[in-house]
């Protein structure tokens, strides 16, 4: 099981990689408007990275509400819980 430090970490690995913006700093307090490239489009495709790099299904009812990657990451690690 991964802690959330590591979930971060892999997160943020994701979301450079999909939206190919570089070694940008991303925490828990980023927010898609803070990274250059992250629009809706590349939002999607960042929720299917996640989903096949963390084997699980997203929650779309959950995922309209997050605000950070502190969310996303916190959603994660309730979903990854029981492995």
């Amino acid at each position: 099981m991964m802690n959330s430090d590591e979930i971060l970490e892999k997160t943020a690995a994701i979301i450079r990689d999909t939206v190919r913006c570089g070694p940008v700093p991303i925490s828990r307090a980023t927010r898609a408007m803070d990274v250059r490239g992250w629009d809706s489009l590349s939002h999607t495709m960042i929720l299917i990275q996640l989903e096949d790099g963390f084997g699980i299904s997203l929650p779309m009812d959950r995922v309209l509400r997050l605000g950070t990657v502190g969310d996303l990451v916190e959603l994660i690690a309730e979903l990854t819980a029981d492995r």
